[in-house]
Parts: structure tokens; sequence; C-alpha cells
């Protein structure tokens, strides 16, 4: 699990309902049940003594991990390909690197 692997698990702090109101996302946010996944992950990480940090997530798919420039893309662009350092790899994993 999640807890007993990382000390330190970080969450883009999403505005779920915001998101629920936009009729393109709603059904797949409810699916995933993303509130709840997050609240049982806060609850396990503080019985495993690992914590939960929530970041603002402003443009954390559009920057570049390894040297920071912004990339924009679009919500259908899947792969981040930084033109000034080279770097290539799945949006959401840059994103998660940073």
């Amino acid at each position: 699990m999640m807890v007993d692997r990382f000390g330190t698990i970080v969450f883009e702090n999403l505005k779920i309902k915001s998101m629920q109101k936009n009729h393109h996302l709603a059904k797949s946010i409810a699916d995933v049940a993303w509130n709840q996944f997050i609240t049982i992950t806060e609850d396990k990480a503080e019985e495993a003594g690992s914590r939960v940090i929530p970041v603002n997530p402003r443009n954390t798919s559009q920057m570049c991990s390894r040297c920071g420039m912004t990339v924009k893309k679009t919500l259908s662009d899947r792969v981040h390909s930084c033109p000034q350092c080279g770097l290539a790899m799945d949006r959401d994993q840059n994103a998660g690197v940073q």
C-alpha cells in the first residue's frame, strides 16, 4: 500500500465539487470517488506514520520536472515533452515528480 511504501504522499488540492459541474468530467470524477480515495489515504497515512500533503494544482502538468520550463499542453496531450531539456515522459508522472 502507498502509505507503507512512501513517507510522504502528495495530492493535487483539486476543487472536486467545481469539477463535477463540468458535464464532460462529472461522471468520471464521481466514478473514481476521488474525495473518498484521498480521505482514506489520509487516514491510513496517519496510522502508518506517513503524511499526506495537498499542493496547488496550478500548472503541475505544465511545468517540466527537470528544468522548470512551462510546456503548454491540452488535456488530450498525455506526454510531457520539454523542448528545453529534452525530458519526455507521461504528463502525470512528470507532474508527480514536482
